[in-house]
């Protein structure tokens, strides 16, 4: 017996692309820019926060020593 899908996530995306160019479309140049900015600015700032704590809880790990034999 099959399986039915539950969640498709190829229609699903190309609901939100045909969503999305709706909307910027109905914008004018300057509103269009400002809103894929803050977009943009928000995407850093989550991965900028995520980066920071992530390396706030790894330990450091001591240099590794060489034998060099003259």
């Amino acid at each position: 017996m099959a399986t039915k899908k539950k969640f498709d996530a190829v229609a699903e995306s190309r609901k939100w692309r045909i969503a999305t160019g709706k909307k910027l479309s109905a914008m004018d140049d300057a509103e269009r820019l400002d809103y894929l900015n803050q977009d943009v600015a928000g995407k850093l700032q989550a991965l900028r926060t995520k980066a920071a704590s992530s390396k706030a809880r790894r330990p450091r790990k001591a240099p590794r020593k060489r034998n060099v034999k003259a």
